[in-house]
């Protein structure tokens, strides 16, 4: 079965239907088909409605058409527009005496048909070696990718009314490298994400996943696994550099946005989150933090603690903390602290000293965070301490979702839990956006 792209390759809809963005009364154009605007898999069966037979210079108000109602009705959940582009960057010398753009982000704009639009629109910021794409499509060989319960998470977001911006981060995928950058191939795959093979013992805690689609999960030549290497892009090595090149173009975005965002963000993608949310307090409602990289101060990999501290805690670039701490982290105590539960792994917080004190991320504190972990993931051993040490530093609305399957778990009767690292890519994972989607409407 070929990869299901479900998206619109719509220029004319938003024209057509027409939409009120604040003040100003957007007139549409005559309506088009709907047959030539709609999603690919659905759009040939649809009827040719037309929304509005008045002058196309005419002011219009959806709410008054007498067919709005069976236009949206008529067509597909999640159909949208898209729109792509570029945005941040600087000019920089390229070494030979001219300029390039250097640290631009590639994004795609999509915006759903159905209206009301919700009132915050979502950030999909990818992991490592990863773009995009992943929020976008699903493995080849799934059983039924039209299905609710293996819908993309973008698509399910789209149903929900939810404006969405899926980026590239800098000097990946589609955002283009710059010739001095150091790139280095992402040595993740597969074997070491899902545990697959002999290396799943050489995780801290072993990943046991039971939604990957190729279950056992296989190697190459088994199509999730080949979908999952074809899409790995090399990034950059120095990862103080990309984040600090991420948070300035990301924060261009947010700006160009205009108004509070919510960003989903899955693991090396959360540190991006936690710095843009930094940069732009004021742009960031919410975090939903999927397996952030992590924890706090020594990340945790394939082989255990990685030799290379984090030095600002959650990140490689300075985070505000009150009060500051030095360009290399000088002033951020750190203690070794055992958890609470059997099964988890020390993790590091801050070290409150004889005064009980600690730095605060003064500009995340009235950001709502949900951090989530799938029950059989490497990160179900650790994710405790990200959280611990966001509330230690003052992160008021923290919640920890841990994504289980037996009686009384979150997806009890509706999908089963086993989930791994990459939770939008498996089987189950329209059943984990339903769980997104209602935390969004809850706490957002």
């Amino acid at each position: 079965m070929p990869i299901n792209v479900h998206h619109t390759e719509s220029h004319s809809l938003k024209e057509s239907i027409g939409r009120k963005e604040g003040n100003v009364t957007i007139p549409p154009h005559r309506v088009e088909p709907f047959s030539e605007t709609l999603s690919h898999s659905t759009a040939m069966n649809l009827p040719i409605i037309r929304c509005c037979t008045g002058p196309s210079d005419g002011v219009f108000n959806h709410h008054a058409c007498q067919n709005h109602q069976l236009v949206m009705d008529s067509i597909p959940a999640d159909a949208h527009t898209r729109e792509v582009f570029y945005v941040g960057g600087e000019y920089v010398d390229d070494g030979t005496g001219n300029e390039t753009v250097y640290g631009q982000v590639y994004v795609e704009h999509l915006v759903p048909v159905r209206t009301p639009l919700q009132k915050y629109p979502i950030v999909f910021i990818p992991g490592s070696s990863r773009t995009g794409i992943d929020f976008l499509t699903t493995p080849a060989n799934n059983d039924n990718t039209n299905s609710p319960t293996q819908q993309s998470w973008s698509s399910h977001f789209l149903s929900l009314s939810h404006e969405l911006y899926l980026i590239d981060p800098p000097f990946r995928g589609r955002s283009p490298w710059h010739p001095p950058n150091h790139l280095s191939s992402s040595s993740s795959s597969p074997y070491l994400t899902f545990g697959a093979g002999p290396l799943q013992k050489a995780w801290a805690t072993p990943p046991s996943s039971t939604q990957w689609p190729d279950s056992p999960p296989a190697g190459k030549g088994s199509p999730a696994f080949d979908h999952v290497m074809r899409s790995t892009h090399p990034q950059l090595a120095n990862l103080a550099e990309e984040q600090s090149v991420a948070q300035k173009s990301l924060a261009a975005l947010l700006d160009k946005i205009g108004k509070p965002a919510i960003l989903l963000a899955h693991s090396m993608g959360c540190k991006i989150a936690w710095l843009l949310a930094d940069a732009r307090p004021g742009l960031v409602r919410a975090i939903v933090a999927v397996e952030p990289a992590g924890p706090a101060f020594q990340m945790r990999g394939m082989g255990g603690l990685r030799k290379e501290p984090t030095v600002f805690g959650l990140t490689e670039v300075r985070l505000g903390f009150e009060p500051a701490v030095g360009e290399g982290g000088e002033g951020l105590r750190r203690r070794l602290v055992k958890p609470g539960e059997e099964g988890l792994l020390e993790c590091w917080l801050q070290d409150d000293g004889e005064a009980g004190e600690v730095r605060k991320l003064v500009n995340l504190r009235r950001v709502e965070v949900l951090v989530v972990t799938g029950e059989g993931s490497p990160h179900k051993g650790y994710d405790w301490g990200t959280v611990e040490f966001l509330r230690q530093a003052g992160v008021e609305g923290v919640e920890h979702l841990v994504l289980r399957g037996e009686a009384g778990g979150v997806l009890e009767g509706r999908g089963g839990g086993g989930n791994g690292h990459m939770m939008m890519l498996e089987r189950n994972r329209g059943r984990i956006g339903e769980v997104l989607g209602q935390w969004v409407g809850r706490r957002v």
